[in-house]
């Protein structure tokens, strides 16, 4: 899907990375895991992926309603849309760098929450802007999994990285 840098933050099991049925689950994006870094903050991670001090944006991922708890009001916004705007705009805020096949590359981070309680209050504080891919309001809950594809995918296409036809 075009990501490289992988971070996990302080997780449940601090061996993921090395489980056969993590390998066995990467399908092909094994040199990812074996780059991936674990970090026991968000802090600690997002200074860490930042480019030298270079300034990224940092979009956290979660549902606008949350069925399990009150949440303060966030403005999230639809990810398909603020890429394309991000993109065409040729946003001052992102960082550009030529890759070495002369593609566009812009330096941003995405932040998801755990499967079972998505993203803490003092995490969604840190991000720049909150996604919230859209879903059924009367149970918008996606697991982690589809949550990371369909981000995966919209910044993709937005990028124009890979043929579609």
């Amino acid at each position: 899907m075009g990501f490289f840098d992988l971070a996990l933050v302080s997780p449940h099991d601090p061996k993921v990375l090395h489980r056969n049925k993590t390998i066995q689950r990467a399908s092909g994006a094994t040199d990812i895991l074996k780059s991936a870094k674990i970090y026991t903050t968000l802090e600690d991670a997002l200074m860490d992926n930042s480019d030298n001090g270079s300034e990224e944006i940092i979009c956290g991922t979660g549902m606008p309603v949350d069925m399990f708890q009150e949440r303060p009001g966030r403005n999230y916004v639809e990810p398909r849309t603020f890429f394309e705007q991000l993109v065409n705009n040729n946003d001052d805020t992102t960082n550009h760098d030529r890759g070495n096949d002369d593609e566009l590359v812009r330096r941003i981070a995405f932040i998801f929450g755990s499967e079972k309680t998505g993203m803490d209050e003092s995490d969604m504080d840190k991000c720049h802007y909150m996604l919230g891919i859209p879903t059924n309001p009367k149970f918008g809950s996606l697991n982690l999994a589809s949550a990371v594809q369909l981000i995966a995918y919209d910044w993709r296409m937005a990028l124009g990285y890979y043929d579609t036809e």
